[in-house]
């Protein structure tokens, strides 16, 4: 009799602990579920979620190195491998090292080739690179009469007007001015980061996987499955 008593008090202290582990778990399914039902009318499929902390949660916003050059009055920033000119996403280029400003255009240097935009960001030509006896580009630059110049492997570089031919120029030429890098302004750091990220969660995905379980992985998977066999046990 006091076996048969204890077991029950340890089956009721069980189903005691189970009940207050679940209940919290039971609530978030119930109100999430209520709102999924009806998310055509709550509109959950327009609301865009951009909270730093679920955004890094779903790996949209890992650390990306955003490379900043100014060209003239004119910003080229760099995020991967997409190319933004002011804030705006116009052509892509892993790897750049430079940008410069040219009359009417905008050319922005990689290391194995050479973009060429128009002042609204349209790509006008790509020109591979390297030259025969060259390596891949380390720096670009302007001399003093607005000649374009490259260095590539220790050896500087220089064009025609139209960059159909290119010529060694002497490594004591003085008066270069070399594209480097520099601080971009906050505002247009802010829109380069918010088009790499994109517009954000639809807050209908979001309830969708947190109520499912994938949200968490596969393991939050399991762990739903588990929850749910309990509740079957209560």
């Amino acid at each position: 009799m006091r076996r048969s008593w204890s077991q029950r008090t340890r089956m009721r202290k069980l189903h005691r602990m189970i009940g207050f582990s679940t209940a919290v778990f039971i609530v978030f399914m119930v109100f999430t579920g209520l709102a999924i039902n009806h998310s055509s009318q709550l509109g959950l499929e327009r609301v865009r979620l951009s909270i730093p902390l679920l955004l890094s949660w779903y790996g949209l916003q890992d650390q990306v190195d955003v490379q900043g050059y100014k060209a003239g009055e004119q910003w080229l920033n760099s995020a991967g491998s997409r190319l933004y000119l002011n804030g705006r996403e116009v052509s892509s280029l892993p790897d750049p090292v430079g940008a410069v400003s040219l009359p009417g255009m905008l050319l922005v240097a990689g290391r194995d080739e050479l973009l060429l935009l128009d002042l609204e960001g349209a790509l006008v030509e790509r020109i591979r690179w390297p030259m025969p006896g060259g390596g891949p580009i380390k720096a670009i630059g302007l001399l003093s009469d607005n000649r374009l110049v490259v260095r590539s492997r220790g050896q500087l570089w220089t064009s025609d007007a139209d960059m159909l031919a290119w010529r060694t120029a002497e490594k004591t030429t003085i008066g270069i001015s070399w594209s480097v890098p520099e601080d971009t302004p906050a505002g247009i750091y802010q829109a380069v980061m918010a088009h790499y990220r994109g517009e954000g969660l639809s807050a209908e995905r979001v309830l969708l996987d947190f109520h499912s379980g994938r949200a968490f992985g596969p393991l939050g998977i399991i762990v739903y499955d588990v929850l749910a066999l309990l509740i079957g046990f209560l």
